[in-house]
């Protein structure tokens, strides 16, 4: 096992991990995203990120790979403020619609986080990565490139593709946009990912679905 520091002060740690080139960065390092699930493309995750007087938050994010480059296109928000506060954040793997749902529209409880290092994940995740970050700030939106400086996966599931718990992704997705902008496209969006949830989604997929609407306040 071989130890270090990171550039926003964490410890890392690498296991038996082979070496993965990051063009942006121009240094090799030891976390092979292709363990966690992380292939080119977007993938959804839940970033955790630590604010300057210690308090975690969670929110979904989109996490893009495009070759070996790593970033997330990130709004204004309580993610991108702790990121500026300090440069890292951890991208936490996970299959449970309702945590997406919760993560999306409200404040996790305390106890939902454990920490590494001082640095909070989930514990429910199925895994997690922590990055250091480089934010490119913008006036509505921000380009933060993404470091992997550790890892770990808590657990290695075969699952089939659901269409219902893509619903839900989905939805969670749309009603971020609802609850900032209130337009009727957003809640119509929903309503046809509803549909495919009543249809393909099983009972976790549908309880998530109803924590959405009520956290936005509408009727389902």
């Amino acid at each position: 096992m071989v130890e270090g520091r990171s550039k926003s002060g964490v410890k890392c740690r690498y296991h038996n991990c082979r070496f993965v080139h990051l063009p942006f960065w121009g240094d090799e390092i030891l976390i092979d995203t292709g363990d966690f699930g992380i292939h080119d493309g977007i993938s959804e995750v839940i970033f955790t990120t630590l604010s300057k007087d210690g308090k975690p938050n969670a929110a979904p994010i989109g996490l893009h790979k495009k070759e070996e480059r790593l970033f997330a296109m990130i709004y204004n928000s309580r993610t991108l403020e702790n990121i500026l506060g300090r440069p890292a954040a951890a991208a936490n793997i996970v299959d449970d619609p309702v945590l997406f749902v919760q993560s999306s529209l409200c404040d996790l409880e305390p106890e939902r986080f454990e920490y590494v290092d001082g640095f909070p994940v989930l514990k429910d995740a199925l895994g997690w990565i922590l990055f250091d970050c480089r934010c490119k700030k913008g006036e509505k939106i921000s380009l933060v490139e993404l470091s992997p400086v550790d890892g770990k996966i808590n657990q290695r599931k075969i699952q089939p593709v659901n269409r219902g718990f893509n619903a839900v992704i989905e939805s969670s997705i749309h009603a971020t946009r609802y609850v900032v902008f209130k337009e009727k496209k957003y809640l119509d969006s929903i309503e046809y990912y509803n549909t495919i949830v009543k249809k393909c989604g099983g009972a976790r997929e549908k309880e998530a679905m109803g924590m959405l609407y009520k956290l936005i306040g509408i009727t389902e």
